[in-house]
Formats: structure tokens, C-alpha cells, sequence
């Protein structure tokens, strides 16, 4: 028997009304995106060397799939300059992501006063995850100016589907 890859909405055709329809594709829709677009493997993100102001890949090959397609990052690989500025003392993210054209793009969070409140940036859809840096500095952090290790700089590199939006709401059942 032959397995076919199928949509989401080419599931939900299945019910009859549209409204539900519509309803369960804005619902699903992005959880289904990040099971196809998602790190296979570890990028095992590190600074590029001392005093640098840029990040690159591990010593291994990244792989991931973007919108459903295969694509992979080479080892010791740089990922692209952060851009924006976080003020003295606070708290953001930087995102790395990957379309399935081997693009690498950089998207800046919300900056806050504790790790706690730090904002993601929105996942583009298309795109995997490379992974993250999280940042804070005791003075006005310049990204692609001030060096990731002057600043308390964390390397994160999840594999597997994941989105810090896509959240149950409800604390307690």
C-alpha cells in the first residue's frame, strides 16, 4: 500500500461545516506547522570565537525539515549577525530560523526585566528553528556589535517540534 502525504486541510475536508472547518485549521494550523518544520538534529549553536559578535552551528551537520522539506546547515556554519538592542540589564531572545530554500534569517523577542517575561519572536511559517540565543548585559547590549561573550549569553538548540506561543491556556484542568 502506498502512503500519501496529506494537508491539514486536506484532513479537515472531511467535516462539513466551514466554519468548523475554518476554526480547526487557525487552531491546528500552527502545531501542524512545527511538526514540519522543526530540527531533526542538534545545531549545537556556540559562539564563533572569543570576542565575537556572531554565533555559528556546532561541529556536526544540522539537519532539519522546513515546510515539510529536508534541508541542513554544514558544520561550524555562522549564522547571521543579531540585529536590535537590548536595554542595560534586561532579557531577550534572538531566533534563528531556516526556510526550505537553506535561507537563515534572525528575529529579535521582546526584551523584559526577567528571563520570566522575555516575548518570542512570532515562528514564521515554512520555517524550522535553528536555535536561540538568550541574551542580557549589564550595559545597552548592540547586536552584531557587542561580543556574545561579554554579555550572559545562553546557546539553545531544541530539536523537535516547538513553539512557546502554542500554549494550553487553562493552569489547571
Amino acid at each position: 500500500m502506498t502512503q500519501m502525504t496529506a494537508t491539514l486541510q486536506q484532513w479537515l475536508e472531511g467535516i462539513a461545516g466551514a466554519k468548523e472547518r475554518f476554526s480547526l485549521l487557525q487552531a491546528l494550523g500552527s502545531m501542524a506547522d512545527r511538526f514540519s518544520s522543526c530540527a531533526t538534529s542538534s545545531a549545537g549553536i556556540v559562539i564563533k570565537a572569543g570576542g565575537s559578535a556572531l554565533a555559528k552551528t556546532g561541529s556536526a551537520v544540522t539537519n532539519l525539515n522546513a515546510n515539510g522539506i529536508p534541508v541542513a546547515i554544514a558544520a561550524s556554519t555562522d549564522m547571521p549577525a543579531l540585529v536590535g538592542s537590548i536595554t542595560a540589564t534586561y532579557f531577550n531572545v534572538f531566533c534563528f530560523f531556516i526556510d526550505s530554500a537553506s535561507v537563515v534569517t534572525v528575529a529579535m523577542g521582546t526584551e523584559a526585566a526577567t528571563l520570566a517575561g522575555v516575548v518570542f519572536p512570532p515562528f514564521p511559517a515554512g520555517k524550522a528553528l535553528v536555535g536561540f540565543l538568550t541574551v542580557t548585559y549589564a550595559s545597552t547590549f548592540v547586536g552584531g556589535t557587542t561580543p556574545l561573550d561579554t554579555a550572559t549569553t545562553t546557546y539553545n538548540s531544541p530539536t523537535g517540534a516547538w513553539d512557546p506561543s502554542v500554549l494550553v491556556g487553562a493552569t489547571s484542568y
